[in-house]
Order: structure tokens, then C-alpha cells, then sequence
């Protein structure tokens, strides 16, 4: 077997990693998540924290034969005052190419996101998972998360307005 290689992503890495986050955003999709597509969506995504790599962000990617196959994207952020107004950190978005799957590549690469929040002296880590994806919370759920919100949405399309009385 091939020893994995994990390290923080290089811009050399940025084309393949949009290419999975598009992946990634295909299976939201797949799930149920009813947002609009931007155009180019994974460089869209890139481009919503690029510029904080290294501060608030970290992004790392795994190799396997050679070949970048997953990623993780880890980010801090601020709470509202009324939440206590501390810093959280957050397991963003995680994608692994089929073909590494079930060799605890996700899992790795969460603890390396785990290790740089803890530095960063979050309070705490949170994650969003989105309706049926099992798969992610059965990985993530072991390493002590518990639920603790319920987000649902309705498009206009969907509203039922109040009935005349």
C-alpha cells in the first residue's frame, strides 16, 4: 500500500482542489441543498477565503501515489456578541476522490484541522453537515461532536402564505 502525504495546499494545488470542491458542491446538491450555483463554483469558493490562508484559514490536501486525492478546509470566525462573541473554529469542507476512500484519509485530515484550531485557541469546533449525508457524520460524530441546530429552509416557490380568514 502507499503511504499518504498530508501537507498544507500550495497555489500549484489550487486547479485540482476547485475541481473537487465542484465535486463536493455536486453531492450537496445531491442531498438536497437548494442555494443557486454560482458559475465556476469552486473557484467561487477559492476565492471566499483565499486571502486568509495562513490566518484564518488553513486549507490541506492529501496525496496518494503522487496525486492530491483529498482536502480539508478549516477556517476561525467570530460569534455574534449575543453568542458570547468568541472565536469558533470550523470543519468547512472535506472531499475525498473515491478512490482513497476507506483508508482514513477524511479522518487524518480532520485532526490536522482539529491541531490548528486548538492553536488558534478556539472555543469550540463546530461542522455542517447537510440531510443524508451519514457517511460524513458517522466520521465525524466519534470525534465528540453532538448536535445542536436544526437549519431548514423554504423558497418562494414553497411558501404558503396566510389563508384569508
Amino acid at each position: 500500500m502507499s503511504d499518504v502525504v498530508y501537507r498544507l495546499a500550495t497555489e500549484e494545488d489550487f486547479p485540482i482542489v476547485t475541481q473537487y470542491y465542484a465535486k463536493l458542491d455536486g453531492l450537496f446538491r445531491d442531498l438536497g441543498l437548494r442555494l443557486p450555483v454560482p458559475e465556476d463554483v469552486g473557484q467561487v469558493w477559492l476565492d471566499s477565503f483565499r486571502r486568509t490562508l495562513g490566518r484564518f484559514s488553513n486549507l490541506w490536501v492529501a496525496e496518494l501515489d503522487g496525486d492530491v486525492v483529498a482536502f480539508l478546509l478549516a477556517r476561525v470566525k467570530r460569534t455574534p456578541p449575543f453568542m458570547g462573541g468568541v472565536m469558533v473554529g470550523e470543519l468547512a469542507d472535506e472531499w475525498v476522490e473515491p478512490r482513497a476512500r476507506r483508508l482514513g484519509i477524511a479522518d487524518k485530515l480532520c485532526r490536522f484541522g482539529f491541531e490548528w484550531l486548538r492553536q488558534q485557541e478556539v472555543h469550540s469546533v463546530e461542522i455542517r453537515i447537510l440531510m443524508g449525508n451519514e457517511a460524513s457524520w458517522a466520521m465525524l460524530k466519534p470525534m465528540g461532536f453532538t448536535p445542536e441546530l436544526t437549519q431548514y429552509r423554504v423558497t418562494w416557490d414553497e411558501y404558503i402564505p396566510e389563508k384569508d380568514a
